[in-house]
């Protein structure tokens, strides 16, 4: 009887630590998904923010050469 149940432990720690190992290699694959969701998230943003940038450079060194055109004709 004893032996039975130390069978039936160990069977069930075997089990249980198959179960734990599946369950921590889906995390580790879903934590693997997510870090290269958010980086693709971040490069997505990044390129947006550097495309506004540079809008509004170009748009304001338009200006600036208009301002300093017309600070060279009257001087």
């Amino acid at each position: 009887m004893a032996q039975s149940a130390l069978l039936s432990t160990a069977a069930l720690s075997a089990t249980d630590r198959e179960e734990a190992l599946a369950e921590a290699r889906q995390l580790i694959i879903d934590l693997r998904d997510a870090a290269q969701d958010g980086r693709q998230l971040a490069r997505r943003y990044a390129d947006v923010l550097q495309n506004v940038v540079d809008e509004y450079c170009i748009e304001f060194e338009k200006r600036a050469e208009a301002a300093l055109a017309r600070l060279e004709s009257a001087a």
